[in-house]
């Protein structure tokens, strides 16, 4: 179990967005990213949500990421613990100190952001209840773990060279099998959100 710690509000850079919403948007970065790379992307839905937007504590050649990998989709597992580790502790912190119960928090990450998103789900899934995985791969074998109650929009691109082919179908099968309610969104083109993509994307919010 997580439990909140006096300065785990420190663990990640981050800047919030308070419109006086009972939900809140968590947002999650890809490599390069920072906390305020995916506010645009769904700066509409203030209405309806609070943004927290966090930055990676890792930096590849000058780049922010949020776990250290050894090669090009080759992941460390050690910093892949350590983050998630400190995303969780960082999460109940914030609902303690928000009073924000964990079904008014939606999460929305890309491609690494999306990493940290789900490897945070298979570990310490008692913080995260809904989510958007953009461009995601699977950043270990899951364990054994009970995700009944987990609403999941995992999507890709069909031209993704980022993403090894068939990747969206092992992170939807993953968490299926565990028991969330998995939607999935394809389009046809690479490493990049299209109009499309964000469209499904406000479908999948507008019904948390």
């Amino acid at each position: 179990m997580t439990l909140p710690t006096k300065d785990a509000l420190s663990h990640f850079v981050h800047v919030v967005q308070d419109h006086g919403k009972t939900k809140t948007l968590f947002l999650l970065h890809g490599t390069g990213g920072d906390e305020h790379d995916l506010i645009p992307l769904v700066a509409s839905l203030k209405d309806k949500f609070n943004f927290v937007g966090l930055r990676g504590n890792i930096v590849e050649s000058g780049m922010p990421r949020f776990f250290a990998r050894k090669a090009m989709g080759v992941f460390d597992q050690q910093s892949i613990e350590t983050e998630t580790n400190k995303l969780a502790a960082f999460l109940a912190t914030f609902y303690e100190d928000r009073a924000l119960e964990v079904d008014m928090a939606v999460f929305v990450g890309f491609s690494n952001g999306a990493n940290i998103i789900l490897a945070t789900l298979f570990r310490h899934p008692q913080v995260i209840q809904n989510a958007a995985v953009l461009h995601a791969m699977l950043p270990f074998e899951p364990p054994d773990v009970d995700l009944g109650g987990r609403r999941v929009l995992v999507t890709h691109g069909l031209s993704d060279n980022m993403i090894p082919p068939g990747e969206d179908e092992r992170v939807a099968a993953a968490l299926k099998l565990r028991g969330a309610q998995v939607q999935v969104f394809a389009h046809g083109g690479g490493h990049e959100i299209t109009a499309e993509e964000q469209a499904a994307l406000f479908d999948f919010l507008n019904l948390v």
